[in-house]
């Protein structure tokens, strides 16, 4: 007897939940705007009412009586309907009302609301753009005079409820493109809801551009959106970026950092390059500074006004490069992109000994190891006092030999002048032996 009962449960259950609705009529198809499914509450809209249709069908048959309410199922009246089998309708159909078929207090019965559309579609009669003044370089104010009455609706409990009505405003803007090292115009579509597109604040764009609103998306599911276009607007923001390249190749017995910061030994060039959203950014400045090594404050020691920058670091310190990019109008600036630059001091070591001739690529090159010095000259000598090699690129040495032959095993003596960092003339010398040379 129990699983009988049960199983009549199950049936009144899911035939409840077969039974459906299906609305027509209007010019275009009904739009499903909401399914409150917590409320069993689905939410149509149509454009007209003509032609309206709203049927019931159910699984379990009997009758059906319908209903309808304004703002409470409580308040429901009982509406005519025609019925054919399981399924009933109802033409006498009206904005701003819910219906259903059974009995509202029924945790099984299911509603729908009707609203006629083409009573509400917004009308815009203007849009105009203006400048947050505090951050005109920064934010733009997109502001729209429109008129939109609020789609509402009610729960068979009375509480009302408002749907929103999605916008889209379209502008272009430029973007900075990090693989290419260009900016490229992108069309940006933001959408917003209900009073939002009353006063909106975005990032200024970048380029000169038209802002177009379109709505809403209910409006244009059935023909009928509106657009507005705003005058151009523009541009005045500046954004930039810049890049820094060396072409120098440190030597093997070349002493540089090799850290995050650009620099090593010097003498090194660095070329800067850069980059902001033209025709709006006009005007480029590049500064280098250095940083006195008793007080640490940075002072100014070059300018440059070109978008490239070539500059060549000879003394050791630290540096800044220091990039300002700046509007025609000469009211808007990005100054944010800078470069730290850490130049080595100078330094000389020479080795010690070395064995030329005895292990290829093992020592068998007297090499001094250095970093930043302008010019070099390297001697070397026999005990006698003789002359035996000279050389002046610093990335290179000698080999141990003379006349296309190995020296002979013993002391040799190394003199190397050169200018530091400073511009200084500096020497030094040093003993150096010989180790197992064949002849």
């Amino acid at each position: 007897m129990k699983r009988s009962i049960l199983f009549l449960i199950l049936i009144n259950i899911f035939s409840s939940l077969a039974a459906q609705y299906s609305v027509s009529g209007g010019s275009g198809f009904p739009l499903l705007a909401e399914n409150n499914t917590q409320y069993n509450l689905q939410v149509y809209l149509l454009n007209g009412l003509s032609n309206a249709r709203i049927s019931f069908t159910s699984s379990n048959g009997g009758n059906h009586q319908w209903y309808r309410y304004r703002e409470n199922g409580n308040n429901a009246v009982p509406v005519t309907c025609v019925q054919n089998g399981n399924t009933s309708y109802i033409t006498d159909v009206e904005d701003g009302y819910g219906y259903f078929v059974g009995l509202h207090t029924d945790p099984l019965t299911s509603f729908v609301w009707i609203i006629d559309y083409s009573r509400y579609v917004p009308r815009f009669f203007g849009m105009i753009t203006d400048v947050v003044e505090d951050d005109k370089c920064e934010y733009l104010t997109i502001l729209t005079d429109y008129e939109a009455e609020p789609l509402i609706y009610f729960l068979p409990t009375g509480q009302p409820r408002n749907l929103n009505r999605v916008y889209h405003l379209q502008y272009e803007t430029q973007v900075w493109n990090e693989d290419n090292l260009q900016f490229e115009i992108q069309e940006k579509n933001e959408s917003y809801i209900n009073e939002q597109i009353y006063e909106r604040f975005i990032p200024a764009p970048l380029c000169d551009t038209y802002f177009t609103l379109t709505g809403d998306d209910f409006a244009e599911h059935f023909g009928l959106q509106q657009t507005i276009r705003s005058e151009l607007y523009k541009a005045i923001a500046v954004e930039a970026h810049a890049t820094a390249i060396t072409t120098k190749e440190h030597a093997d017995n070349e002493i540089h950092n090799t850290g995050e910061s650009l620099g090593g030994s010097s003498p090194i060039e660095y070329t800067f390059t850069a980059y902001a959203n033209e025709p709006v950014a006009m005007f480029y400045y590049w500064t280098v500074l250095q940083q006195d090594s008793v007080t640490n404050e940075m002072s100014i020691i070059f300018r440059n006004t070109e978008k490239v920058l070539s500059y060549n670091f000879e003394r050791d310190g630290a540096y800044r490069v220091e990039l300002e990019v700046v509007n025609g109008s000469l009211g808007c600036v990005d100054a944010t992109q800078f470069f730290k630059v850490i130049i080595e001091s100078t330094v000389i070591k020479i080795p010690n000994a070395f064995s030329p001739g005895s292990s290829i690529g093992v020592n068998d090159e007297l090499r001094v190891s250095f970093s930043s010095i302008i010019s070099f000259k390297a001697s070397v000598y026999n005990r006698q006092g003789n002359l035996l090699f000279q050389w002046n690129d610093p990335a290179k040495g000698w080999d141990g030999r003379v006349n296309g032959r190995f020296v002979p095993t013993g002391v040799y003596y190394v003199i190397v002048e050169y200018k530091d960092s400073s511009g200084k003339a500096k020497s030094m010398s040093k003993a150096v032996n010989v180790l197992r040379a064949k002849n």
